[in-house]
Parts: C-alpha cells; sequence; structure tokens
C-alpha cells in the first residue's frame, strides 16, 4: 500500500513539472529606462546606463526568487490541483515584489510600472 500511495504521488507531481513547463512568467516595465536599469547599458548605443543604485534590479530579484524557490515548487506539486500557472505566477510576483524594493528610488514610475504576466508558451 505504501508503493501504491507513493507511486501515485510520484505521479501526480510528474503531471505538474509537465503542466509547469507549459507556462512562462514574465516580470517586465515598459519605462523606456528600465531596461539600462536591468543590463547596465543603453539598448540601442550600448553607453552605460544610470548606475543610480539599482541597475541589475530585475536580474537581481529573479535569481534570488530561483535560490529559494523549493519551497514554491514542492506546495505547488503537492497541494494545488492544477500547479503549473499557480506556481510559475507565485514565482513571478515574488520576483516582481523584490524588484520593486530593490528600485533605487522608493516612490515614482518606475516602481509602479514594474508588472507581472503569466501566459503559456
Amino acid at each position: 500500500k505504501g508503493m501504491d500511495d507513493a507511486k501515485k504521488q510520484l505521479e501526480l507531481i510528474e503531471r505538474g513539472v509537465k503542466g509547469m513547463a507549459a507556462w512562462t512568467g514574465y516580470v517586465y516595465s515598459r519605462m523606456p529606462y528600465a531596461w539600462g536599469m536591468e543590463y547596465g547599458q543603453h539598448r540601442v548605443s550600448g553607453k552605460l546606463a544610470r548606475r543610480a543604485g539599482g541597475d541589475q534590479y530585475m536580474n537581481e530579484a529573479v535569481s534570488t526568487v530561483m535560490t529559494g524557490a523549493d519551497m514554491d515548487l514542492s506546495q505547488g506539486l503537492t497541494k494545488v490541483t492544477a500547479p503549473g500557472r499557480w506556481v510559475i505566477k507565485r514565482l513571478a510576483l515574488w520576483a516582481r515584489r523584490l524588484s520593486r524594493l530593490n528600485v533605487p528610488q522608493e516612490t515614482g514610475r518606475l516602481r509602479r510600472s514594474i508588472k507581472v504576466e503569466v501566459r503559456p508558451k
């Protein structure tokens, strides 16, 4: 009986992982200078962008999320019936929250412009 339960749980996890592969989460900002703040250089000219303490803020947030994602993945795969979109959206919202915390100015349009979108591949 224990082996049957383990096999059922493993099949549930496999289905959840396949469901997650069908979704992509995006954390983005459409502000003209947001791209330069994220990558540290201007999109067209390649010159250094504003260096006011917050460049790389989205990349740092995503790397932080991915290092601590195991708890969200395990909760989604074991407790949620359709975990694919749920897990991806939860991770993307977490990255948005960290990105907003890393924005160099505490108020302003850049902080509010950071959005999350989850869509199928």
